[in-house]
């Protein structure tokens, strides 16, 4: 990756759960790749749970976090709960006063 941009990697982690591990930036320039990468999951692996792990992700704005709620409601559709894991403090922050912490089953520092 080139400094910049948002890559995912797909690791089924038991057969009812797929993690999605992010990196790079998630914004506006790239908030539909992480769209893309669930919509493409859920109708192949239809996992009962689906993560989406931010150890990686350095940069969530505004649109990004759009994009993460969208992808709740595309894994809802699936009858499949979507949670996030391993938010960097900025990110975790931005969750938090977004009230989104809940949502996405994160604990609550």
């Amino acid at each position: 990756m080139d400094g910049y941009g948002l890559s995912a990697t797909l690791e089924p982690e038991a057969s009812d759960t797929v993690v999605i591990r992010l990196a790079g930036e998630l914004d506006l320039a790239t908030r539909e790749q992480v769209t893309e990468a669930v919509q493409a999951v859920l109708p192949v692996f239809r996992p009962d749970a689906l993560v989406l792990d931010l150890a990686a992700v350095t940069v969530l704005d505004s649109a990004g976090i759009g994009a993460l709620v969208g992808c709740w409601k595309l894994a809802a559709g699936f009858g499949c709960t979507l949670r996030l894991c391993n938010p960097r403090p900025l990110a975790y922050a931005q969750l938090e006063i977004t009230g989104l912490l809940d949502v996405f089953a994160l604990p609550r520092n």
